[in-house]
């Protein structure tokens, strides 16, 4: 599925203060194991933190921060690498405890090794930690790390915290925090004209909440199904890179290591034993999909040397990275057949496999073979009408073959479940403006923007819907949304304006 959106913008990479977790999808999971000794404690911090925060004002935060997320970062809505990485943070969230809402996991475009999140469990991650974690396990730690960051409140007891103990209001706080992510320099100025000589105190805080987190992370690795050493691979392959850190390994600015802290994650790791590494495939074509669509290859000329590096290094590779990596090359330099044979050699079940539906559909829409897609997706449709792979496919292979009231059914039932799938969105106004419903698309379009914190676009848009619009629910329904953005607006000025 190609898709380019134009509403969110190039940000920075996303900074300590707001730790958090990225996800990524497993298409087969293996059952997770009992504890080997129900005996074992892993000490915590504890779930405090809400005198100040409650769940649902969290929620609330977390909500402001992922709009203004999509309009300040360079959010990817690829299909498939979103449900990857959301697959695989539930699977992890299963196992964990303190989950209070949803989460969220979004994938940002930056090749810095980082991960991050927010109140709420607003969590993303970078490119870049694809390109660094050699394994599903070293992955699959990072993100169990932060999501343990945010089960057990870190952030919403700093807040409280320093709330408590500064002249800054929480909104202020927030705000400030908020800052930090989107814009780094401006954002720790903020926070350090308001914390001044409580700094020291704030980093021991935190260097106990990165313990904490250590643990119940790799209690979470294992209680998944993976390999607890995970955490333990990953951290001596950040460790080697620290006495020089390259600014592409945020992860060390974000999360210093010491050889204390290292030795007590191997000891952790060794309480629960080593297992095999994960062989999940998708773990690997995700790796591959990312080095092929999304680190700068611009023309043929660029995937003709990219096909050359790979076929050089197909024996430092799984054969799955290797053969996704060249169906994806062959792809992009217009030799389907070729892509199609690359695909057949997936040690995957290529009728149930979401990375390679979603490049069979690429390759019969480039050939103009719309019907054979929609017959291969409609089938697992049927299945997972909540799949944003599914629907995202099958919506465009409909739209392609000019079946415009389908696809405009499709993809209005999904999102009735997911209104801020701003991928959805964008093929739902294609959809309208193809069907020259003028009226519904404007309205389409107002959400879009509204989603990605565009307030005068979007009530502008919704102003152009009225016009547009002749019966009277309809401008009613306009109305009322107009008036709940307005509300939004507000929340989110009275955040950043502190």
């Amino acid at each position: 599925m190609m898709i380019k959106r134009t509403a969110s913008k190039t940000g920075r990479a996303l900074k300590r203060l707001a730790a958090g977790a990225l996800a990524a999808a497993v298409l087969t999971i293996p059952a997770a194991a009992a504890a080997p000794d129900d005996s074992i404690l892993i000490p915590q911090i504890g779930t405090a933190g809400v005198q100040g925060i409650t769940v649902q004002k969290e929620m609330a935060i977390g909500e402001f921060f992922m709009r203004t997320a999509r309009s300040q970062l360079n959010v990817l809505d690829d299909p498939v690498l979103s449900e990857y990485v959301t697959t695989l943070g539930n699977r992890l969230l299963a196992h964990a405890d303190h989950v209070n809402f949803p989460f969220t996991f979004f994938v940002v475009n930056d090749p810095s090794l980082n991960a991050s999140a927010f109140l709420g469990g607003k969590v993303a991650i970078n490119t870049g930690l694809f390109n660094y974690a050699m394994t599903e396990d070293e992955f699959a730690s990072v993100i169990a790390h932060e999501i343990s960051h945010v089960t057990q409140r870190h952030i919403a007891r700093f807040v409280e915290s320093m709330t408590v103990t500064s002249q800054l209001s929480m909104a202020g706080m927030i705000g400030s925090i908020v800052m930090s992510i989107l814009n780094p320099a401006l954002g720790m100025a903020a926070l350090s004209t308001t914390m001044g000589a409580q700094m020291q105190s704030r980093i021991n805080f935190t260097r106990d909440n990165e313990y904490e987190a250590d643990r119940l992370g790799i209690a979470l690795l294992y209680k998944s199904g993976m390999n607890p050493y995970g955490a333990v691979d990953m951290f001596k392959r950040l460790l080697a890179q620290q006495g020089n850190i390259n600014p592409a390994f945020t992860l060390l600015i974000d999360h210093p290591l010491s050889d204390i802290r290292v030795a007590e994650a191997q000891n952790r790791a060794q309480i629960y034993g080593r297992r095999e590494n994960s062989s999940n495939a998708d773990y690997f074509m995700a790796q591959a999909r990312i080095a092929v669509r999304f680190s700068g290859h611009k023309d043929k000329a660029d995937f003709q040397k990219l096909r050359e590096v790979i076929k050089a290094n197909v024996d430092k590779r799984p054969k799955a990275y290797v053969n996704y990596a060249l169906a994806l090359t062959e792809y992009e330099l217009e030799n389907y057949e070729s892509a199609l044979s690359y695909l057949d050699r997936l040690p995957v079940n290529k009728n149930t496999s979401l990375f390679v539906l979603d490049l069979k559909t690429d390759i019969d829409l480039k050939r103009g073979h719309e019907a054979q897609a929609i017959e291969r997706l409609q089938a697992r449709y049927r299945v997972m009408p909540r799949n944003q792979v599914i629907v995202a496919n099958l919506a465009s292979a409909l739209i392609e073959n000019r079946q415009l009231t389908r696809a405009r059914s499709v993809l209005n039932n999904y999102l009735r479940l997911r209104p801020d799938d701003l991928l959805a969105l964008s093929l739902l106004e294609k959809t309208q403006r193809e069907l020259k419903d003028k009226c519904e698309a404007l309205q389409t379009r107002g959400e879009i923007y509204a989603q990605s914190a565009a307030y005068q676009q979007s009530i502008g848009i919704y102003g152009q819907a009225l016009r547009e619009c002749t019966q009277e629910l309809t401008r009613e329904r306009i109305k009322a949304r107009v008036a709940e953005i307005s509300m939004q607006r507000s929340f989110d000025e009275a955040l950043l304006s502190q």
